[in-house]
């Protein structure tokens, strides 16, 4: 089984991280939003494209982000109780 790379900070290192990771995540997400939008729009007005592809390709990113959130807020959990 996968150390757990976050059992290693401290409780002030990880909800720092966390608030960090969530702030990011958020905007990422933001900026995809807007990127699907255009995405639909422009192949709507002009047919696919290999633009088309970018958000979908993008969308690992923001799982493994979200993911990674949730790693964080167990660990900060588990120390809690």
């Amino acid at each position: 089984m996968k150390e757990n790379p976050y059992a290693k900070l401290s409780l002030d290192e990880l909800k720092t991280k966390a608030k960090n990771l969530k702030k990011a995540t958020s905007i990422f997400t933001g900026i995809l939003m807007v990127l699907i939008f255009a995405v639909v729009f422009l192949a709507i007005r002009q047919g696919f494209s290999m633009m088309t592809l970018v958000p979908t390709a993008l969308l690992p990113m923001l799982i493994i982000n979200i993911m990674s959130l949730n790693t964080i807020q167990k660990e900060i959990q588990s120390r809690k109780s």
